[in-house]
């Protein structure tokens, strides 16, 4: 359960169901819904994977679209709610088909649920030649992961991949999602340092992948986990359906360089490849940090015993906590998570113990005085405001409408620098400025 004390609000099930679906490329959720459920969504799915070509609102004038390219909705009212939302589905269905998607995920709002409209029904009786999935239930008010995951069991579900003649040098990368900052630039990094052993990505579940990857499941060797906590219910159900083993880290994502080693070596093992030249380019990255590190240090004693705090995902909070403070001698004053539940958990509370920072578990970052926080803009912004000096930095969503023009990765070897470009001239300025 979420600590009501928390300064942060995550994103809730029913927003991870929307942006599984959305994260397929050439896919689409008719949201069965009021507008109040559109518009947010419609928004932060446009922003995190922008498809069309300008966002002149009067080219999305037409019924249902209310002016967004994305999420499509039947703007439940008063009556539907009484009657039912057959009538508007029928005549929303024929203009989402037209859009010319390959697949096209049916979920319900949370007040549509109550409703009690049959869906699956209403689709078989439909008929279409493009696939239609349905959710009539996204989990609520749950935690992120649950929505994410259900959503794209019943996609994979609804297109039926089966067990093809295995490709022994080709991955699916599962976890990925659009709710993490910069998950194009990640899974284009991963990408890179995959492709130097002789590794291909299959499907990206569920960022950037298409509705023909996810057909394509079964050639993969294996499904990797990149985030533990969006696939730890994903991965044994695919395992069942396609008979794809998948591979966990037991370091958490692959940000910062001995999680990104790790992960690279896991998986080139399983694979019988040579991860060296990988490994290289990570040994590569190490000394490029070193020259602006030492720079830093030299000048200002830091980033050796500046604080952070850390509000987001376990699978980011372990190996981020790890190589903060392994690598740059920083102090963990507070690792507040999404989901206590998540497979990670025991293993930060065991690592904090032992460095010990115990006490950082599960502390309101409010409470604390950190140097940087790493978390949502809306968090930071919040602590700012409540008076706490600390530099932000955002790994998860909501952002700051800051517009990346260049994909920045989060994760990998690249990630790793983009991550220490902000660090130390985040801490070289409040040193500066102090």
């Amino acid at each position: 359960m979420i600590n009501s004390s928390i300064s942060h609000i995550p994103p809730d099930s029913f927003t991870g169901a929307i942006l599984a679906i959305e994260g397929i490329r050439d896919a689409t959720v008719l949201l069965n819904g009021p507008t109040g459920c559109k518009f947010y969504h419609g928004a932060i799915s446009d922003r995190q994977y922008p498809r069309a070509g300008a966002l002149d609102p009067v080219t999305y004038s037409k019924e249902f679209y209310f002016g967004q390219p994305r999420v499509p909705a039947t703007y439940l009212d008063n009556d539907d709610y009484v009657f039912g939302s057959t009538e508007k589905l029928k005549e929303i269905l024929p203009e989402v088909i037209k859009a010319g998607d390959k697949m096209i995920g049916i979920i319900n709002s949370p007040g549509a649920a109550l409703i009690g409209d049959d869906l699956k029904r209403f689709v078989r009786e439909t008929q279409t030649e493009i696939p239609c999935m349905v959710l009539e239930d996204t989990g609520f008010s749950q935690p992120i992961h649950l929505g994410f995951q259900e959503s794209l069991k019943a996609a994979i579900a609804c297109l039926r991949p089966e067990r093809k003649e295995v490709n022994h040098k080709q991955i699916n990368l599962v976890g990925l999602n659009l709710c993490h900052r910069h998950w194009e630039g990640s899974l284009i990094e991963l990408r890179r340092l995959l492709g130097l052993c002789g590794i291909q990505i299959g499907a990206g579940l569920s960022a950037g992948s298409t509705v023909e990857d996810l057909r394509n499941l079964g050639r993969a060797r294996l499904n990797v986990v990149v985030h533990d906590e969006f696939c730890d219910d994903l991965c044994p159900w695919l395992e069942e359906e396609t008979g794809t083993p998948f591979l966990r880290s037991d370091e958490g994502a692959p940000i910062g360089y001995d999680a990104t080693e790790s992960w690279i070596r896991n998986i080139c093992t399983a694979l019988s490849r040579d991860p060296a030249p990988a490994l290289e380019e990570i040994k590569r990255a190490r000394y490029r940090s070193f020259s602006a590190l030492s720079r830093l240090n030299s000048v200002t004693g830091l980033p050796k015993g500046a604080s952070f705090a850390i509000a987001a995902d376990l699978s980011l909070a372990y190996p981020l906590t790890k190589w903060l403070y392994s690598y740059l001698g920083m102090l963990p004053v507070a690792i507040d998570t999404y989901d206590d539940s998540a497979p990670l958990r025991d293993t930060l509370q065991h690592y904090l113990s032992r460095i010990g920072h115990r006490d950082a578990w599960g502390k309101d970052i409010g409470s604390t005085q950190p140097d940087v926080v790493f978390s949502d803009s809306s968090t930071i912004s919040r602590l700012i405001r409540n008076g706490i000096n600390a530099s932000g930095i955002e790994i998860c969503l909501p952002d700051d409408h800051y517009l990346h023009l260049l994909p920045k990765p989060l994760l990998g070897a690249e990630g790793a620098l983009s991550l220490l470009e902000r660090i130390i001239n985040s801490l070289y300025t409040a040193c500066c400025s102090g």
